[in-house]
């Protein structure tokens, strides 16, 4: 299920607008859910950038560590 929801290749990764409701706080038009936050966990650390929905977020991951990003939808 996964693979439906999130693209991702070294340093990118993608969330896509499969998401279902119980994810989201919201819903946009056509019953779409957002992403109202989005954790994600580094094994080796790098600089990544992540994109919804035409927002896009560069971070930089320090090896095994974690950050959660809130609000991407535009």
């Amino acid at each position: 299920m996964i693979e439906m929801l999130v693209q991702s290749r070294p340093g990118h990764v993608e969330l896509l607008s499969a998401l279902p409701a119980a994810a989201s706080s919201s819903t946009c038009a056509g019953g779409t859910a957002r992403p109202s936050r989005t954790p994600l966990h580094s094994v080796g650390g790098r600089t990544t950038t992540v994109s919804y929905a035409g927002t896009t977020r560069r971070l930089r991951l320090t090896p095994g560590g974690s950050v959660t990003l809130r609000d991407l939808a535009p």
